[in-house]
């Protein structure tokens, strides 16, 4: 099933909430004030290559949306929101079969932190879905409770980010992607089998 998973742009004091400036700096080892802007945006960017590589959310956020043209045709298939740890869905629409948007109650599905969304036991999906199905909810760790491996794979990115500000071939071998990052990120990535 083909999905798409809208962008929410990082929400004011989300960087700073996961790994504040501070914390930031004293990784880098750096002591003045000129280029906080710029450690700003590298810490923020590394947030998110985190994220999208693990397809995770460091942080909590909200109203995360899941789009797609149709829902599975049988009762035991699960939708992959795409993001874990799911800790809400919020709304359920369609357009149904007239052409009409269609709610559903968010409590005839259940969902997992992993990131799956099915129907109750003994429910199933409805069945006047034409398209456009749009599933909103909210995902991320509580404050504080990001996994280590995930925060020391931020600053890793960081450090690299803030050494090589343009594109870096090292020892001969290319790589945009250090891999201590690669590898600290590896147990939280999605297995598709």
């Amino acid at each position: 099933m083909l999905f798409e998973l809208g962008h929410v742009p990082m929400p004011s004091g989300y960087g700073d909430a996961i790994l504040s400036l501070d914390a930031c700096k004293a990784h880098l080892r750096v002591s003045h004030d000129a280029e906080d802007d710029l450690i700003r945006a590298l810490r923020d960017a590394a947030i998110e290559y985190v994220e999208l590589y693990c397809g995770v959310k460091l942080g909590p956020v909200t109203g995360l949306t899941w789009r797609a043209q149709a829902l599975p045709s049988f009762a035991s298939a699960s939708i992959d929101l795409a993001v874990r740890p799911v800790t809400a869905v919020t709304a359920m629409e369609w357009l149904g079969d007239e052409g009409s948007e269609v709610s559903a109650d968010p409590g005839a599905f259940r969902f997992s932190e992993a990131g799956e969304l099915r129907p109750i036991v003994g429910g199933q999906w409805p069945s006047d879905v034409g398209c456009d199905v749009v599933v909103t909810f909210d995902a991320g760790y509580a404050e504080g409770e990001a996994p280590p491996a995930l925060l020391s794979a931020v600053r890793l990115m960081l450090g690299h980010l803030y050494m090589n500000r343009e594109a870096v071939v090292t020892t001969g071998a290319g790589g945009v992607v250090p891999f201590g990052v690669s590898h600290l990120c590896t147990p939280f990535r999605p297995v598709m089998i």
